[in-house]
């Protein structure tokens, strides 16, 4: 089987964006929605997420053309990086193996010359089962507004990014590369050599 029999000629390629999105809109208008981007490892930066969140920005509507979806405010979302040891952090919440991201503190914390950011992941029961994402940023200028969005991941939301997390750590810090391929490849061939034996 080559690849001409998998795809019909006439099929284009689907436009892939390399983000994982939840969108989370209520009637009343309180919704958010987070998305997030990879960039794998390359010689001249670590590897990391960026987390974007934003608050609901409008309901959705019928009208005689359909269903219109809400929208979200993307133009003042808030972004955060993060590096290997706040997907770790998140991963452990995410797994089960504690209640909330932050070792014990109350997030995980990102201090910048323009703003401090908290970033929480928490489990939570009520009012619906599944893991509270939240990220609080004030700004360090005295007329700064502290923003705050939320959003409840359900389990199997949840399921995706904890897969996706696990699955990113090994090109978040080695990239994807020709290194990448050459550890592959040794680990291919140490199985080899073992096997042969």
């Amino acid at each position: 089987m080559n690849a001409s029999t998998l795809t019909p000629p006439d099929a284009s390629p689907r436009p892939w964006s390399g983000r994982l999105a939840y969108y989370h809109p209520t009637q009343s208008g309180g919704g958010a929605a987070a998305r997030m981007e990879f960039h794998p490892a390359r010689p001249d930066r670590d590897g990391c997420f960026f987390l974007e969140m934003a608050r609901q920005k409008t309901l959705p509507t019928r009208n005689e053309n359909g269903r219109q979806s809400a929208t979200f405010d993307w133009e003042n979302k808030i972004t955060v990086k993060l590096g290997l040891p706040d997907v770790c952090s998140l991963l452990l919440v995410l797994e089960g193996k504690c209640e909330q991201a932050g070792n014990g503190r109350n997030g995980l914390f990102h201090d910048t010359a323009e703003a401090n950011t908290v970033i929480n992941l928490r489990r939570q029961a009520e009012p619906a089962a599944g893991f509270a994402l939240e990220i609080s940023r004030k700004p360090k200028r005295a007329d700064g507004e502290v923003q705050r969005t939320r959003v409840v991941l359900t389990e199997g939301e949840a399921i995706g990014v904890r897969c996706i997390f696990q699955h990113a750590i090994h090109p978040m810090v080695f990239g994807t590369g020709v290194g990448y391929a050459r550890i592959q490849e040794s680990g291919v061939r140490g199985q080899n050599e073992k096997t042969s034996d």
